[in-house]
């Protein structure tokens, strides 16, 4: 089963000796202003906002699919908080988590789920980003995809409505879609700047690849977590089967609705998967992020910091792999952590927590903020090497050039072929 595996726990500053670096670039870094701005110090926003004091909102996005064939399109559910700033003047940039998890599996090591205060207002957002990048000055939005939480509609595994919730969240940050507050009224997003970058593990990773590859204008960045890029080659290998019925018990595990609401799409699910054959078909196509007629990675216009496992049995290393080599060949500015600890989020790695939070805060800064902090000088790849070493290199996969194996008389093989009257053989079994 997909479920995301953070742990929802507050993270302290964390003192790193660093060097300084170049400051620059970032509207409000760039130019003195007689409203609010942000402080960036050593090439890092800094924490200068109050987190009791921010603007908390929920709110129902208009998207343009009807999911559940009600005959009216649904309406998903958008939670906020920002830095109180904003309703002065102070435009901030987005980090944006689209998950299914919110009201059924929950999110994190302690199944974390949102709350919400008598007002109908968000109480608690699960996992660290809030507590941690809304002091810094970005704005926080939680968006339940849809047919989950307290969206509108029916989970579709992987197609075009799962990706619908946070691509018309985006549109609506940058003015092109329709938001209401709870009593009905309209409401713009006149505190964003238009910058948004989507993260989050597992399904929310997957929801991040293919939000990217709708090409939607907005999204700089994304940083997907053990992310799927096609959900066919995720639900079988060359063709063999790893699951029967998977995508309608996945919808029906990661949604809280009566089970008769979606019943038949759940059906729909059963039927495009075609379990009997295996084979490839349209409904596979729609939830495959490398091909048209899905969101497609020849769309991609957003940078890429992209996190996987090497030894993730889950989410497999080929569904990062498969993703990688066409953004490599398109150029698209990229980054990657490569792991060994199964399908997992960095933030419990061991020994590498700051370092993970210091890396995407830098990350954030520099694609949302535009703070020139050196962070796309450094090596691109940083890989995993033993239980407790870690490497760095150029790229992934390294440059590597063919080395032939001889066989030697005692049965092993050397680089060197054999001299003398001795022969040898060699059986691979």
């Amino acid at each position: 089963m997909l479920t995301s595996r953070w742990r929802g726990a507050a993270v302290v500053a964390v003192a790193i000796s660093m060097s300084l670096a170049a400051i620059a670039t970032g509207p409000a870094a760039a130019r003195p202003s007689a409203g609010p701005s942000i402080t960036v110090t050593h090439g890092r926003t800094q924490p200068v906002f109050s987190y009791r004091d921010a603007v908390r909102e929920h709110l129902m996005v208009q998207t343009r699919v009807d999911s559940d064939g009600d005959g009216a399109e649904d309406r998903v559910a958008v939670d906020i908080i920002r830095p109180r700033e904003t309703e002065r003047g102070l435009k901030v940039p987005v980090i944006m988590l689209a998950s299914p998890y919110n009201d059924t599996v929950g999110r994190g090591f302690e199944a974390e789920k949102k709350t919400y205060a008598a007002d109908g207002s968000p109480a608690k957002f699960p996992l660290f980003y809030d507590n941690y990048f809304v002091p810094r000055g970005y704005a926080v939005v939680d968006v339940d995809m849809t047919g989950t939480g307290r969206s509108d509609g029916c989970p579709t595994i992987g197609g075009k409505a799962d990706v619908a919730a946070a691509t018309s969240a985006i549109d609506w940050l940058n003015g092109r879609a329709t938001a209401y507050r709870t009593d009905g009224s309209e409401v713009k997003a006149t505190w964003s700047s238009g910058k948004t970058g989507m993260i989050g593990h597992s399904y929310e990773g997957t929801l991040a690849n293919a939000v990217a590859g709708t090409g939607v204008e907005g999204l700089e960045t994304i940083v997907p977590i053990s992310g799927i890029s096609s959900w066919y080659e995720f639900a079988r290998t060359n063709g063999a089967k790893h699951w029967n019925g998977f995508g309608p018990w996945l919808a029906g595990s990661l949604d809280s609705d009566p089970p008769e609401k979606c019943q038949a799409v759940r059906d729909r699910l059963a039927a495009g998967e075609d379990d009997a054959t295996g084979n490839y078909n349209a409904h596979w196509k729609e939830r495959d992020y490398l091909a048209p007629p899905a969101p497609q990675v020849s769309k991609v216009r957003a940078s890429v910091f992209a996190v996987h496992d090497l030894s993730d049995y889950n989410v497999r290393i080929d569904q990062f792999a498969d993703w990688w080599e066409p953004l490599a060949e398109r150029g698209v500015p990229r980054k990657l952590w490569l792991g060994r600890y199964g399908h997992t989020d960095p933030f419990d790695w061991p020994g590498r927590r700051a370092l993970w939070v210091d890396t995407v805060h830098r990350w954030f800064d520099h694609w949302l903020y535009g703070i020139r902090n050196g962070i796309m000088d450094e090596p691109r790849v940083d890989l995993q090497s033993g239980p407790t070493t870690w490497t760095t290199q150029a790229d992934w996969p390294a440059r590597t050039s063919p080395s032939p194996l001889h066989p030697k008389s005692d049965g092993s093989l050397a680089l060197r072929p054999a001299t003398g009257t001795d022969t040898g053989s060699f059986t691979d079994l």
